[in-house]
């Protein structure tokens, strides 16, 4: 049975990125009659590796009745296949604060991005580093397994879309990534479908969760244009969800849904796009995942 969780991202951050107040993000979710949360390690408390003070967030998550199934760990400014290596060690240890942090709050699953935007002065990606590229990212996820085993909270890398800005960005569909994980333990490194980004590098979203498979355990729900990563509600876009809700029922998917719509695409408020998915995830459990726009 599906479990949908909102992203704290929706109420939390604002045009700079800079999230707001945790419980008043909580309440907004708990009132929108989700259950569950995606967690948002990202503002500038997360931008330098130390510890994170978990405690208001378990008060606030008790007192509202939201269970934390996942955190998105730190995305600005971090890339764990950095060729410089004071960037690569930094990125590795805030996402491993995050991961600490959900442990502490009871969550289960930390979404991580298997590489980053490089900057101006970190080597950019193409075809001919795509090897040294995926081989440093993979050092630092070997490098989280630890904190995996340390702390229970397990690693779903998520595929990025690479269509557009980053065309030689490795890891973005699920053939390589599955390949990427396979030496590693499954209870301790999955993966997450993004059914956006799969869109937008233009890959099928329902046959890249039949190839992610057993190892898929979290689902960044939205949709797209095809060409933008839009995170608008589910039936705005061009995926079809017809197909991806029979892509999840046969390889048994049991992980975490989130709905990972967003206002920046849209004149909508937080407000209405949460029901818009509250709305939406009623009809999907009491229907089946049919098409949006055909109902």
């Amino acid at each position: 049975m599906a479990r949908y969780s909102l992203t704290a991202g929706l109420f939390s951050l604002d045009e700079k990125g800079e999230p707001g107040d945790l419980a008043a993000t909580l309440e907004a979710i708990a009132a929108a009659g989700f259950g569950e949360v995606e967690l948002m390690a990202e503002g500038a408390e997360w931008e330098k590796p130390g510890a994170h003070d978990a405690g208001p967030c378990r008060e606030a998550l008790e007192r509202t009745g939201i269970f934390p199934h996942t955190i998105h760990t730190p995305m600005t400014g971090t890339n764990l296949a950095s060729s410089i290596e004071a960037i690569r060690r930094d990125s590795i240890a805030r996402i491993a604060d995050a991961m600490r942090y959900l442990g502490e709050v009871g969550g289960r699953t930390a979404i991580v991005h298997p590489t980053g935007h490089p900057t101006p002065d970190e080597e950019p990606y193409a075809l001919e580093n795509r090897g040294a590229v995926m081989e440093r990212s993979h050092r630092s996820v070997t490098e989280l397994v630890a904190v995996a085993a340390e702390t229970g909270v397990r690693i779903a890398l998520e595929n990025l879309g690479s269509k557009t800005r980053n065309p030689y960005r490795p890891l973005s569909s699920m053939q390589e990534l599955r390949a990427f994980i396979a030496g590693f333990p499954p209870e301790h490194v999955g993966l997450c479908l993004d059914t956006g980004h799969a869109c937008v590098s233009g890959l099928d979203p329902a046959e890249q969760a039949r190839i992610a498979s057993e190892r898929l355990c979290a689902l960044h729900i939205q949709d797209v244009d095809g060409r933008e990563d839009c995170h608008w509600v589910p039936g705005r876009g061009v995926i079809d969800w017809s197909a991806v809700g029979e892509a999840l029922a046969a390889i048994g998917f049991d992980g975490a849904w989130t709905m990972e719509a967003m206002t920046s695409s849209t004149e909508a408020t937080a407000e209405q796009v949460a029901a818009e998915c509250k709305a939406l995830s009623e009809r999907w459990e009491a229907e089946g995942m049919a098409n949006p726009d055909k109902g």
